[in-house]
């Protein structure tokens, strides 16, 4: 048992520690949009459940047999190394979400699949010689080293080990895990005991039973990648922020599967209820709630949401010979409930409602176990008529959410969603505004103060006071289009060139706001990933080039790398300057900026500016950066090398975006 016990561990762990990984690999080609975790959660769910499909089927050979198979498989999963995308998997201009799925398919889909088979099989060659119920308690120690992976990961990979040396370590432990299961597979081939006698084989699971796996499967999986997109929208696309609900979620399986005293319904059912609150008030922006307790809300909603749902499923577990089809019931549920909030939620609701669906459709799955277990006080109480007393407290509770969403709309003139987020365009008292997420990515008067520069462009501000100085015609590229507020600074014979990754977001600032329709200047908008396009494209002698991607919580990292910063110079005319806006409630970007342009030996300047309600400003914080001598005499005034602490600059390589947490 010890050598299965090892096995299973060593496969855990790299199944887990491979999915940040690979999407520290993938995120910078989709703009670093935190919709990029979803998909690559939905592919890891759907491969977990090929596994243990995998599985279920390889039990249904020959005892003797199956090593022999099972060795195969893993030993063709080598064929696969080292796990580095290719740069022929950038996107292709298709469906963001099919070629993220695609793309890891080819990458990682047979040597996951071979690591997320390892629990059940083994667990099913062990049940076959001892049929144990302590055998599920593997489950839960293949949990732990899944829990240990994860937490390895943003505290000792992440900030120490670029992401290549990561690829490579992850490959060779492939290898020792090869070695470890042909090992187990060369002791189950010389035990293999006889096929079990029919006396010896419990009956079928009931069919509600089997449904109650899946949706119990299906919940937790589905709370997990809302928690997981609300923190990656409201705070940031962070490996770190990825690893904290997938490990709690973890932690959800091994506290449930390793005591049923843990999860005592009497304390769980009040705790499901109270992370019902918790959900909305950690998404909400009111009152600007700092980033720790924003964290720490998030996580403690997901984890005792997770463990009571768990704990109903282990509550509901079969003999242990049937055990590969109980592994195969949750994970098909998993898939479903991340195929729902991966793929279709996004195209059938124009806001994030993922929490509010999943939380009613949690209840329903807990009160259904309760229902089917005899020992429950529901279950005796079925007959009553508590059942509607239920039943009217659940359509009270759904009436409660529904009047939430409808006061999220209420001022809404249009919200578009798309795989890059939810971009909505709202109106109160004369100012419109268009709100990405959670985070206002322009505003404009409806009164004669329509044509002012607002928000975080206003003439006080760092890109404001750089374009009202440039002399003569000018030339200004943008990356991030919002509603197009800078061609306010816009004349007859100016060039402005915006890159907007996301389409929906230049439909809405045409349709509703006038600033690019009023502007005298050429305005050209270009659809697709900043910096990609910068990459391909011919030097364009930019005067200034705005970089203002980051005010949104989600911050492309990609953007910031060093590799990064030659492409910007690249499009730069002599005496260009480059402007970065910084402003950005979770995230302390200053030493970032000033580490590449320590590295570059460029000149830089950070300008505050503060809010004015008469004008529309926002406080504002722009880095303004100089490669040439020329460019420093076209910064505004001021001292050209504030202090600020040290960090490593980013590449493509290398980047922590948990050290800059404010």
């Amino acid at each position: 048992m010890l050598v299965h016990a090892a096995t299973i561990l060593i496969a855990a762990f790299l199944l887990f520690i491979v999915q940040p990984l690979i999407g520290r690999y993938i995120l910078p080609w989709y703009g670093g949009t935190p919709a990029v975790w979803t998909v690559a959660l939905l592919f890891f769910q759907a491969a977990l459940l090929a596994g243990y499909g995998y599985a279920h089927l390889l039990g249904k050979l020959k005892p003797r047999l199956q090593p022999v198979v099972h060795g195969l498989f893993v030993l063709a999963g080598l064929a696969f190394l080292p796990i580095i995308p290719d740069a022929s998997f950038r996107p292709a201009g298709g469906d963001p979400a099919l070629e993220i799925l695609w793309l890891l398919a080819r990458t990682i889909g047979v040597p996951f699949v071979a690591l997320a088979a390892t629990s059940p099989l083994l667990q099913a060659w062990l049940a076959g010689a001892q049929q144990s119920p302590r055998i599920y308690r593997l489950y839960a120690l293949s949990n732990v080293g899944s829990l240990v992976a994860l937490l390895a990961y943003p505290f000792v990979l992440e900030p120490w080990v670029g992401r290549d040396a990561q690829a490579w370590a992850w490959s060779v432990g492939y290898g020792a895990f090869a070695l470890a299961t042909l090992l187990a597979g060369v002791r189950r081939a010389r035990s293999a005991p006889p096929v079990a006698a029919a006396s010896e084989v419990a009956e079928p699971a009931a069919v509600a039973h089997r449904v109650l796996w899946f949706a119990l499967g299906a919940c937790g999986v589905w709370l997990l990648m809302a928690v997981t997109n609300e923190m990656s929208i409201n705070i940031a696309p962070t490996p770190f922020l990825w690893v904290l609900p997938l490990g709690l979620y973890l932690l959800s399986f091994i506290v449930a599967f390793g005591s049923e005293r843990a999860t005592k319904r009497k304390l769980m059912l009040p705790a499901l209820l109270g992370s019902f609150v918790l959900f909305p008030v950690a998404a909400s922006s009111v009152g600007h709630i700092p980033i720790a307790l924003r964290v720490g809300m998030f996580a403690v909603a997901l984890f005792l949401a997770c463990l009571c749902v768990h704990g109903e499923l282990y509550r509901l577990r079969p003999h242990a010979s049937r055990l590969t089809g109980y592994y195969l019931s949750i994970a098909g549920g998993g898939a479903a409930g991340g195929a729902f909030v991966g793929v279709i939620v996004p195209h059938v609701f124009p806001m994030y409602w993922e929490f509010e669906i999943g939380q009613m459709l949690s209840m329903l799955a807990v009160l259904g176990a309760l229902a089917v277990d005899k020992s429950s006080r529901l279950y005796r109480f079925r007959p009553r008529w508590g059942w509607v007393v239920i039943l009217l407290m659940l359509l009270a509770w759904g009436d409660q959410q529904a009047t939430t969403l409808r006061r999220e709309l209420r001022d809404t003139l249009d919200s578009r969603r798309s795989f890059f987020g939810v971009s909505r365009v709202s109106e109160k008292d004369g100012l419109r505004t268009l709100v990405h997420g959670t985070v206002r990515h322009g505003e404009q008067f409806q009164d004669e103060r329509r044509s002012l520069a607002t928000t975080y462009f206003s003439p006080t501000s760092g890109i404001g006071q750089t374009l009202n100085g440039l002399p003569g015609r000018k030339r200004v590229g943008v990356v991030g289009l919002g509603i197009g507020t800078l061609v306010a600074y816009g004349n007859a014979g100016d060039v402005f060139r915006f890159y907007e990754l996301d389409p929906d977001v230049e439909q809405l600032a045409r349709a509703h706001f006038s600033y690019l329709r009023d502007c005298p200047a050429e305005v050209q908008v270009t659809i697709g990933d900043g910096r990609l396009l910068l990459e391909g494209e011919d030097a364009q002698a930019y005067d200034v080039l705005a970089l203002d991607a980051f005010s949104s919580d989600a911050v492309p990292v990609h953007l910031l790398t060093l590799e990064a910063f030659d492409a910007y110079r690249r499009h730069l005319a002599p005496g260009g300057v480059i402007a970065v806006n910084i402003t950005n409630h979770n995230l302390d970007l200053m030493p970032v900026i000033v580490a590449a342009a320590r590295a570059k030996g460029w000149h830089w300047k950070r300008v505050i500016s503060l809010e004015d309600e008469t004008t529309g400003a926002l406080e504002a914080h722009w880095m303004l950066l100089a490669p040439t001598e020329a460019g420093v005499a076209r910064l505004p005034e001021g001292e050209l090398d504030p202090d600020a602490r040290e960090l490593p600059p980013w590449t493509d390589d290398f980047s922590n975006l948990f050290r800059i947490l404010k």
